[in-house]
């Protein structure tokens, strides 16, 4: 879809013409709904988003990624207790649909409940035949185990670091476990990689709750102007 690509280009407003466009000329199509859905929230147009993502369920209701990007989407509005609800439904309906186990292992884990949220990692990992990913997941769990939440999310940083040797692995995915420890200047150097990759992470600068810690800092606000970020 033409507007999807804009995104990726971070043209946002060729983006918001082509998504409106697509949905005039096709108000039933599931999936479009589902795109500017994704599209809004990089807008940190989050409500909005829920909106468009209810549509699409209600267009396509066993659709299981529909179902997953509404889950999914109520972490971006902060109600993670909702977003648990959401995937639960979806695991009722296939336990081994990998991608709601990663959103419910991100829900838990904003809840603070960190051994549910690691059982729900390595399910996601193992669901997904990701072994480098089940590795890191499991690691990250026993140094919870060990040590608790600080040292697990720091493990998490240094596994990252350590794939990243090997693979490339998103700056902008590691730069928010930064942000998570409270390391800003950290979070905003990975940050500034991610934005001269254009990396596909950066795109959720505004929505994703892992950021959080760094919205009051100008760095926070420059990366949004130079992403044609409102």
């Amino acid at each position: 879809m033409l507007a999807a690509a804009y995104d990726r280009d971070w043209d946002w407003a060729n983006g918001e013409r082509e998504f409106l466009r697509a949905i005039e000329l096709n108000p039933n199509n599931a999936r479009s709904h589902v795109l500017y859905g994704i599209h809004l929230q990089y807008q940190g147009k989050v409500k909005e988003a829920v909106e468009q993502m209810q549509r699409a369920v209600e267009l396509d209701p066993l659709n299981m990624n529909g179902l997953d990007n509404l889950a999914e989407a109520y972490i971006y509005t902060r109600e993670y207790a909702r977003a648990v609800e959401e995937g639960k439904k979806i695991v009722e309906i296939d336990p081994t649909f990998a991608n709601v186990h990663i959103h419910l292992f991100q829900a838990y884990l904003l809840l603070g409940k960190y051994d549910s949220a690691f059982e729900e990692w390595v399910k996601s990992s193992t669901l997904n035949g990701d072994a480098e990913d089940l590795a890191i997941a499991k690691a990250t769990s026993q140094e919870y185990s060990k040590a608790g939440y600080h040292a697990a999310i720091k493990r998490w940083v240094e596994l990252q670091e350590d794939e990243a040797k090997r693979i490339y692995v998103d700056p902008a995915l590691i730069a928010g476990n930064c942000a998570l420890l409270g390391d800003k200047d950290k979070a905003f150097s990975l940050l500034e990689k991610g934005f001269q990759d254009k990396s596909a992470f950066m795109a959720y600068l505004k929505p994703f709750p892992w950021f959080d810690s760094l919205r009051s800092d100008p760095r926070y606000t420059d990366l949004l102007h130079r992403m044609n970020l409102p």
